[in-house]
């Protein structure tokens, strides 16, 4: 019974990916799918009849032949189209015997163009389809792209659900599948280039701020319900990048809530709390978002949430510098008058100064001792560390977190450069980290917690396209050099002001 046995990476590995362990059956079945050139489309269709031979009906093989001879020719016009196929395979594999879910398909060659783009694109992705039939619809041509560029078109999407009414696994649930299918969509437009990397980073932005907008919606009516009040009286602040509309298709909520003091204050935490409930539960559609709340005064060892005191108290006085720079990429996202009163409270928060020395300790903590650059071994250990993986960008030494740094000081101090060489150089980092960031955005797409040494070539072709790089070769060059400088360079301005 092969069928049920395959149990085959997310992306197909390459030749060097010796940290993914399949069996002999499934590593034979990566083989012969990188060696797929070498064959014709009839022979690629007997081959994929042939996994499925001793485990389905005949009349169900005979259904699933007539799916293979209608897909296997669009994948075979793919470039890339070994990594098509082996996400086909995977595709029909994870349906299990209902198969009848595929007739949605039948005499559309449309349907099956599309269906053929996502297979090729990512593992992920295909995963995310073979869980929910009805995102089929996405791909079929009465589904046109309707994103218009702004949160209108989410908001109205979630308010045709009127899901006030549902008992509560049931609101959950249809609140998933509906943020499901309309995340696949922004999917979708991304990867048959409807949309850029970038403007794709503000329509996940969009439908998170649309998310939460209408959770908050419940969540104000059910304490209206059960307290007979209108709470306004408090506000959400998102960090990160929920803050800066720059998010990814996993990124996580980063919220800190702060509330007045009309009401007790179990009333606000009830809220937050319901809040965070609705959005992170995981249920059998899934979750909304994970949200983190660390960033709060005192983390995870202070209150869910704090007063308008206590967060102007904490951030004047007691927070350290990397709370004080997360600060300047904040934004409230709820409006009340309250919410007014905290906007004008971060303006002033973010004026005030912070401390050189102060951030070169926990660059030194966070990133790198500098001190162990002295050392020659650990310089090696360091260059080695920067050039590894190509396209891990936010937790190495030349990337993001580092790219933050330096935008710090160039932002703050001017007196260590003349003023077009700060602009420049400016300029310069504020083009490294959208490199970075478009290539994070690919990369959420295709991976979830799996080593892999490459990404699929749709994406790593949609990354070459976006970012306007010759190839692949220079596209790495690009980022290992770029990581390189900017790993110098905030060397150089420590070493100046230790």
């Amino acid at each position: 019974m092969l069928y049920k046995k395959l149990n085959l990476p997310i992306n197909l590995p390459l030749a060097n990916d010796e940290e993914i362990e399949v069996n002999e059956v499934e590593n034979n079945i990566i083989i012969k799918l990188r060696n797929v050139s070498n064959i014709n489309i009839d022979a690629t269709i007997r081959l994929f009849e042939s996994f499925f031979e001793n485990s389905l009906s005949s009349a169900t093989r005979e259904k699933l032949s007539k799916i293979f001879k209608e897909i296997v020719p669009i994948i075979f016009r793919n470039k890339h189209k070994e990594e098509g196929l082996y996400q086909l395979l995977r595709y029909v594999n994870s349906l299990n015997s209902n198969l009848d879910y595929l007739e949605i398909l039948k005499n559309s060659s449309f349907v099956y163009e599309n269906l053929s783009k996502v297979l090729s694109f990512s593992g992920i992705l295909t995963d995310i389809l073979s869980r929910d039939m009805k995102l089929l619809e996405v791909l079929q041509p009465e589904y046109a792209i309707r994103l218009n560029g702004n949160i209108s078109y989410y908001k109205n999407s979630f308010e045709k659900l009127d899901l006030q009414n549902y008992e509560t696994e049931d609101m959950l649930n249809a609140l998933r599948k509906h943020h499901r299918l309309t995340k696949f969509q922004i999917l979708f437009a991304l990867i048959n280039n409807e949309i850029s990397l970038e403007r794709a980073s503000s329509e996940f932005s969009y439908l998170a701020q649309a998310t939460v907008d209408y959770v908050l919606q419940i969540v104000k009516l059910e304490t209206y319900n059960s307290h007979n009040i209108n709470c306004e009286d408090f506000c959400i602040i998102a960090y990160g990048r929920f803050g800066t509309f720059t998010m990814t298709s996993n990124s996580d909520l980063d919220l800190v809530f702060v509330y007045g003091k009309k009401f007790e204050r179990k009333i606000y935490v009830n809220i937050f709390r319901k809040l965070i409930n609705i959005l992170s539960t995981k249920t059998s559609e899934g979750i909304l978002y994970e949200v983190d709340t660390k960033l709060r005064p005192s983390g995870n060892h202070g209150p869910v949430a704090c007063t308008f005191e206590n967060f102007e108290n904490y951030h004047k006085n007691m927070s350290y510098c990397w709370e004080k720079i997360a600060l300047k990429k904040t934004r409230v996202i709820t409006e009340n008058k309250f919410s007014d009163s905290i906007s004008k409270l971060l303006n002033k928060l973010n004026l005030l100064p912070i401390s050189d020395g102060d951030v070169i300790e926990e660059i030194k903590k966070m990133r790198i001792n500098v001190n162990e650059l002295k050392n020659r071994n650990e310089k090696e250990k360091l260059d080695k560390k920067i050039l590894s993986k190509w396209f891990e960008t936010k937790y190495v030494a030349g990337g993001q977190r580092d790219i933050e740094f330096l935008k710090f000081f160039y932002e703050k101090d001017s007196n260590f450069i003349d003023k077009y060489e700060m602009d420049k150089k400016l300029l310069s980092f504020k083009k490294l980290e959208s490199i970075f960031f478009q290539l994070d955005q690919v990369v959420n797409i295709c991976f979830v917690n799996e080593k892999q040494n490459n990404l699929p070539n749709a994406a790593i072709n949609l990354l070459i396209n976006e970012l306007n790089e010759k190839d692949l070769g220079s596209l790495k060059a690009s980022i290992s050099q770029g990581k390189i400088n900017i790993f110098n360079t905030l060397n150089k301005i420590i070493e100046s002001k230790l």
